[in-house]
């Protein structure tokens, strides 16, 4: 298991706070590129083959995950929050948080009233953040010293093993798509001087809470062509009627889109080379025709950039115990990597695509 992943999955980015994550990424790539840096609202970029007037890719994920912020600190010690992000309500009364305050973590638990005082009523009500709070044990006083509003609050790290292949814990949306970006850049950093092209890997910030950050990545690359990594919805499970979500199994290989936020000729130029070099996919037309995912801005940047969206098949999305298959985790990378390698090799990306576009038309 990859000592990178373990350490992002491990560490706190919740959205719009995602400078420990940052740090990890370009640590991690800065001996295999050609240049890193932050741009002003904190994506992560590092770029191989940094050259001017050529065509360029760019492989983006976000590096943000779901969590809260201090709204308020009640009179008895009691710390009330505000989500950043979709947080799944449902999952969240008992989880041990961490609290990161300008002195240091203070751990804590989410509380919420015992069941057994709750009116049958209360008890069939769906929970609302302003009804729970964390609790960390300590005195009045001292939580008033170490805590203050606007502190971060994330879910602590839980990264368990389930089986050969399987791993659940925080923050695998998206955490899992920014290790694929960084093994691609890792790998291709061997074959860089076949590449006839620049190629970005970014890890991007508040995807979260709004898909904000590939905005500024992509204006800032402005590339040709833009592959955009997040997690997809696993309906292997019960609940999940295949009819109305479509047909996406955990270990059954990277999720190629067809949806309004893919390039349909680059998705099946990603067919394509999955069925030669016989890496598994699966096909997903996602539930909604558009959004939910960086890809859906990434589309429309400037003139507009040819998009493809990939996924990795994850349950219990927006919960603090996520799962995915390192299998599709490994098939992704694969993937892009025969992609970029195969696409390199002509000297004009944007050129190939104009042309497929117009034998399409």
């Amino acid at each position: 298991m990859n000592e990178f992943l373990l350490s992002l999955l491990s560490s706190s980015t919740v959205s719009g706070f995602e400078e420990n994550g940052c740090e990890l990424f370009e640590n991690y790539l800065k001996q295999y590129v050609d240049e890193h840096h932050r741009d002003i609202v904190g994506n992560s970029i590092v770029t191989l083959n940094n050259q001017e007037n050529c065509d360029s890719i760019l492989i983006e994920a976000h590096i943000d995950e779901i969590g809260f912020q201090v709204l308020y600190i009640g009179e008895d010690g009691g710390i009330y929050l505000r989500a950043n992000g979709g947080v799944d309500m449902h999952c969240i009364p008992g989880s041990q948080v961490e609290i990161h305050g300008k002195e240091g973590t203070v751990s804590g638990i989410i509380g919420k009233t015992p069941i057994h005082l709750l009116t049958n009523n209360e008890r069939d009500k769906i929970i609302e953040l302003s009804n729970l709070w964390v609790d960390t044990g300590l005195d009045v006083e001292d939580v008033k010293k170490k805590v203050r509003v606007g502190d971060v609050v994330s879910f602590k790290s839980n990264i368990e093993f389930l089986g050969e292949h399987r791993i659940t814990s925080k923050a695998l949306d998206d955490k899992v798509g920014v290790f694929i970006v960084a093994e691609v850049i890792r790998y291709l950093s061997n074959y860089r001087e076949h590449l006839n092209c620049k190629v970005a890997g970014a890890a991007t910030v508040q995807e979260e809470t709004g898909c904000r950050g590939v905005q500024t990545s992509c204006f800032s690359i402005m590339p040709d062509i833009a592959i955009s990594i997040d997690v997809d919805f696993a309906t292997d499970v019960p609940g999940c009627p295949k009819n109305k979500y479509g047909d996406v199994s955990l270990g059954k290989g990277v999720v190629v889109s067809y949806c309004l936020d893919s390039d349909i000729s680059m998705a099946d130029e990603m067919i394509s080379i999955a069925e030669e070099k016989g890496i598994p996919f699966q096909l997903s037309a996602r539930p909604q025709a558009t959004g939910g995912t960086n890809a859906s801005r990434t589309r429309f940047m400037g003139s507009g950039i040819r998009t493809i969206l990939l996924g990795i098949p994850c349950r219990y999305m927006h919960t603090p115990v996520e799962m995915c298959d390192l299998r599709d985790v490994e098939a992704a990378i694969r993937l892009i990597v025969e992609y970029i390698k195969k696409l390199s090799d002509t000297q004009n990306i944007a050129g190939v695509y104009h042309r497929n576009y117009q034998q399409l038309t």
